[in-house]
């Protein structure tokens, strides 16, 4: 992306910038991934700290979302939200509508008791219940994604969600393992 002097906005705004304008022109779908920080840094002509607070400020925006050791990726909402529509269709399944109430409304309470907590033990106690229910909820949000894949909500189920034992759609070609690559380090500006 060349940076055009006049442009008086910020290099990281410029490259959230684009980014929205991808997602809103159709060309980064739902669950789609983005590159890293260092490839975007590459990619945009800017330095990889200016990368990192483009992907926080979508983070923060809700417009992607990231997975631990897997990448950031578009949000299944981003395209909704940046025209400013309700976020996703109601989940239509009841089992599932009430897992979610049951796990927000217990996520509420256990919220509501760290902020009521008089002493650090009991907010100690509070956090360690609250980090406990989302461990033991992670398969919530898999099951979410994978009801709206299903209904058409948006294309289809986002990479990282894909197990091994997952059947494969017969239009799709079986998934590439992944390569190993070497990483390499940029060679240093000599001091003078």
């Amino acid at each position: 992306m060349p940076h055009d002097p006049d442009d008086k906005r910020a290099l990281f705004q410029r490259v959230v910038d684009d980014i929205l304008d991808q997602i809103h022109d159709g060309r980064l779908n739902p669950n789609d991934p983005l590159p890293s920080a260092r490839k975007m840094a590459d990619l945009y002509g800017v330095a990889s700290m200016t990368a990192q607070r483009a992907l926080r400020e979508l983070q923060n925006r809700r417009i992607t979302y990231s997975v631990a050791g897997k990448g950031t990726f578009v949000h299944p909402d981003a395209f909704d939200l940046l025209r400013g529509a309700v976020m996703q269709e109601p989940i239509a399944d009841p089992e599932l509508r009430a897992r979610v109430a049951t796990y927000l409304t217990d996520q509420q309470a256990i919220t509501a008791r760290y902020h009521g907590a008089r002493t650090l033990e009991d907010k100690d106690a509070a956090l360690h219940d609250l980090l406990r229910h989302a461990d033991t909820h992670g398969r919530l949000i898999d099951d979410v994604i994978k009801y709206h894949a299903d209904h058409g909500n948006y294309a289809k189920p986002p990479a990282h969600m894909l197990r091994d034992d997952a059947p494969i759609a017969e239009d799709e070609p079986p998934a590439e393992p992944p390569q190993n690559s070497t990483k390499t380090r940029r060679p240093r500006k000599p001091t003078t």
